[in-house]
């Protein structure tokens, strides 16, 4: 109910079908998974109970949480993905899975001139993109090469590639059109209380609208 207030359903479920296409069974059972857990902190600060009145369902919110998961906030004129993301940097909890389990690390092609001349060892660490031919990314990562698992921090932090400094987005589209959504991860709280932020501004729309 609530989620068809703020999108026509089956402009949502075209979305999610294209938004999953290219996913295999694998990485959709951690989108579940990961939306169950993003569920059950929602379920906590929108409680189903204090709404029940009007006729709020347990099911609302799992939709919302699906529509927060795929939509950017833009569409209803909020605040875009990195816009949230830059606010909050005090979600990341420095568990180190973005370093340790991310591949590959890609590597702009603007930014390895930058990358070599702050750090010139880097020069051997870096290798051509298969996927990308014009672009570039780590040798050795998955754990990434430079993640001090000790100190629980990057080595090269001040120099970091851009698709570090963006996690737990990920840039997609061409060029000039090209967007942030959030790589899922089920055991990033960074993501996690991303798209619960997003899913409590869709939520308290939608009650508007109601």
């Amino acid at each position: 109910m609530l989620r068809d207030l703020l999108i026509e359903r089956q402009l949502f479920e075209n979305i999610k079908k294209e938004a999953l296409k290219l996913e295999d069974e694998r990485e959709k059972q951690k989108i579940c998974q990961f939306e169950k857990i993003v569920l059950k902190r929602l379920r906590k600060k929108r409680s189903v109970k204090k709404y029940k009145k009007i006729g709020v369902t347990r099911s609302d919110l799992k939709e919302i949480v699906a529509l927060a998961d795929i939509i950017n906030l833009e569409l209803f004129q909020g605040p875009s993905n990195s816009q949230i993301a830059m606010a909050h940097p005090e979600w990341c909890n420095n568990c180190g899975n973005c370093c340790t389990k991310s591949s590959p690390i890609f590597i702009h092609k603007d930014e390895l001139n930058p990358l070599i001349t702050l750090n010139p060892d880097l020069k051997q660490e870096i290798i051509r993109n298969e996927n990308y031919p014009e672009h570039f990314r780590f040798k050795e990562d998955r754990p990434c090469k430079f993640y001090d698992f000790e100190a629980k921090k990057c080595k090269i932090y001040d120099f970091r590639p851009q698709v570090c400094r963006n996690y737990p987005l990920m840039m997609v589209g061409t060029e000039g059109k090209a967007t942030n959504i959030i790589n899922l991860r089920d055991n990033c709280n960074y993501a996690i209380r991303l798209v619960l932020e997003k899913s409590m501004i869709l939520f308290d729309e939608a009650l508007m609208r109601l």
